[in-house]
């Protein structure tokens, strides 16, 4: 026969365990789902991240109908600034890796995404980049690494058209940077073979006089000249400084549209210069439930929907599309997953790219005009299921 002692020592450890096994029993399928987010929120590139983020978070919660969790499974965001620095951004990966986050997404800049594409792989963690457009960052040899965004090839589709080309001289004005050599490289890859003749102008990124370099491009008298700036910060100097020099006199500007800060100073200084401007998304460019939404959303909230709004959307949605359905959140599962994923999102439907997991997308060519005293975008024509 037990003692008294004894049976009140059994009891003490029986409630101990009955208190502690919830806590160190598995339960994968009601564990939190970690997402880590790794952008600019500082710097140059400020812009860009923000946009990014506030478009991931209300994809997060639209796409959950309200939920923010997946399968029972809430959603939780560490967030990151990388300033747009790889060394930066590397140690936060390290970190999130550490910590057992479950897929990383994020950054604007080019050389943070070159930089931690690789660290993706080395780690076995899904990775899924974001603003950052140079081609590299997603190829056939990482099956760790995914796009929410566009490439800079995908950024030319749209010029594909243009006439007369062959024979004519473009000017490649850039960002001396993984952004803008991306750009150089999708440029000559789009336009080279229909017989465009090219001039490089790279200029450093720690230019503060845009002077020369703008009277290096007047000089050649090119027949174009195209601009890739992803410095928020200096675009508007940039820009002022290639008017005045009177680059456009002869060459007709080409460039991207950037963030809704940048239309009105786009609008005054292409005035009469008949600019062409791709566009990877502007607020209602594609009218659908999402963009509605979206839209009525940010007003009551009182805020603006920008150029990367729509990426973040569609990180939302490829990352709720990976989780789903996987209870022990295994990367393998979710690469298999997103390979045969397609979306409609806020610049409408997209579709993984299994060769090299880009997104097959839709791209703008767009006009700017005044309307009450500010230039608006709109849109002239979409090429449909562009694709790289």
């Amino acid at each position: 026969m037990l003692k008294k002692s004894s049976i009140k020592t059994a009891l003490v450890a029986a409630l101990a365990i009955a208190l502690v096994s919830p806590v160190t029993a598995p339960a994968n399928a009601a564990a939190d789902i970690k997402i880590g987010v790794i952008t600019s929120t500082s710097g140059p590139l400020k812009s860009y991240g923000d946009a990014y983020i506030d478009g991931l978070e209300w994809g997060l919660k639209y796409y959950t109908n309200g939920k923010n969790s997946v399968d029972g499974r809430k959603f939780v965001i560490t967030k990151k600034d990388d300033g747009a620095d790889p060394a930066s951004a590397t140690a936060s990966f390290k970190d999130m890796v550490g910590n057992g986050t479950n897929i990383i997404v994020g950054t604007a800049s080019s050389g943070v995404g070159l930089t931690l594409a690789p660290l993706a792989a080395q780690n076995k963690v899904l990775y899924i980049s974001g603003p950052a457009k140079n081609d590299a960052v997603t190829s056939a040899a990482n099956k760790y690494v995914f796009r929410s965004g566009n490439t800079s090839l995908q950024d030319f589709a749209p010029l594909a058209s243009i006439k007369p080309i062959k024979g004519k001289k473009v000017i490649l004005f850039v960002e001396d940077n993984a952004f803008g050599l991306g750009n150089i490289a999708a440029a000559k890859a789009y336009l080279a073979p229909k017989g465009a003749l090219f001039e490089e102008i790279k200029v450093p990124t720690t230019t503060a006089d845009f002077t020369p370099f703008a009277k290096k491009a007047a000089d050649v008298k090119g027949d174009y000249i195209f601009i890739a700036w992803s410095n928020a910060l200096t675009s508007g100097a940039m820009f002022t400084a290639l008017a005045q020099q009177k680059a456009y006199a002869t060459a007709r500007p080409i460039t991207g549209l950037a963030g809704v800060a940048s239309y009105d100073i786009y609008g005054s200084l292409f005035e009469g210069a008949n600019a062409i401007l791709t566009n990877s998304y502007f607020p209602g460019v594609v009218g659908n439930q999402a963009a509605s939404a979206i839209a009525a959303d940010y007003a009551k909230a009182g805020k603006s929907q920008d150029l990367f709004t729509s990426v973040g959307v569609n990180a939302a949605q490829m990352i709720i599309a990976a989780v789903k359905g996987n209870a022990n959140l295994d990367v393998d599962k979710m690469i298999t997953t997103l390979e045969s994923t397609s979306f409609v999102g806020l610049t409408g439907l997209n579709k993984v790219n299994k060769k090299n997991h880009t997104l097959i997308q839709s791209m703008f060519l767009v006009r700017l005009t005044k309307e009450n005293g500010h230039y608006v975008p709109s849109l002239v024509s979409t090429l449909y299921n562009v694709t790289v």
